[in-house]
């Protein structure tokens, strides 16, 4: 059944997010061409301008395909879930369980396959200019030696990054998800207390994590005088991977709670 959800799920955004994928890769090779052709070194202001606007629209396109998938995601949990489509997606013989993590999972998938592809896209742009090119290896050369003068990076530590980094993105969406649900508690105004849930909670967060902080700062400056810049370093991952894990359970518990107890759909 989890499957069929997903199945069902993906069908459903498809139609919107996939045209704006393609659209990105296409502008990605105008920009390409545009730097390509050497447009900017053209004597023409006409060409010179026409350049630069095809590069503005490429980055404006990036964000604003980042913003949409957002926002239609979250709108597409609303609807389905608690919208119209809810009175249908309720009275199927389905587990609460398997329908937010079908819908998380979905989610996830859209966004990190979303960020992948602007990546690559920066990456392929920056592969037409030779000067862009070098510009861009003495920033990473310039990053791994800043990294590498706190801390000693490790295959280990880049693969618990990257783990950190995808149960961080879980934890948000499951925020949101959590938010949302708490929402639907209240008998007039949802999506303004669902705006408000998600507002305290970003707040209750950064002062977890600024208390998490001075905490590991106090604790190597009494070790071994470290710096707060070298510590935070140290316990990146970490901090990112247990807070993740953490705020993905809460959040996952008062998603199901509202969905499964506390369900109105009026």
């Amino acid at each position: 059944m989890l499957g069929k959800l997903m199945k069902y799920e993906f069908k459903a955004t498809w139609k919107l997010l996939v045209p704006m994928d393609i659209f990105l890769i296409l502008m990605s090779i105008l920009a390409y061409m545009t730097v390509h052709m050497t447009l900017f070194s053209s004597e023409n202001e006409l060409i010179e301008m026409t350049g630069t606007l095809v590069l503005a629209a490429y980055i404006i396109s990036m964000f604003i395909i980042m913003i949409v998938t957002v926002i239609y995601l979250i709108y597409r949990f609303y609807v389905s879930v608690y919208g119209d489509e809810g009175y249908l997606l309720h009275t199927l013989p389905v587990d609460k369980h398997h329908i937010i993590i079908a819908k998380v999972f979905a989610a996830v998938i859209w966004i990190v396959g979303n960020s992948i592809l602007i990546y690559l896209s920066v990456a392929f742009l920056f592969t037409s200019s030779e000067e862009a090119m070098r510009g861009f290896k003495e920033a990473m050369e310039f990053y791994v030696d800043f990294i590498n003068s706190y801390s000693r990076v490790t295959g280990f530590s880049i693969f618990m990054t990257i783990v950190a980094s995808l149960i961080t993105v879980i934890a948000r969406i499951l925020k949101v998800t959590a938010c949302i649900s708490l929402g639907q508690l209240s008998s007039n105004h949802k999506v303004l207390v669902s705006f408000g849930f998600y507002y305290g909670i970003y707040v209750v967060q950064r002062i977890f994590t600024i208390i998490y902080i001075m905490t590991i700062s106090i604790v190597n400056r009494a070790n071994d005088n470290r710096s707060l810049t070298s510590s935070l370093f140290g316990m990146g991952w970490e901090f990112a991977l247990i807070s993740g894990l953490i705020y993905s359970v809460i959040f996952y518990f008062l998603t199901w709670y509202v969905m499964d107890k506390k369900l109105n759909l009026d």
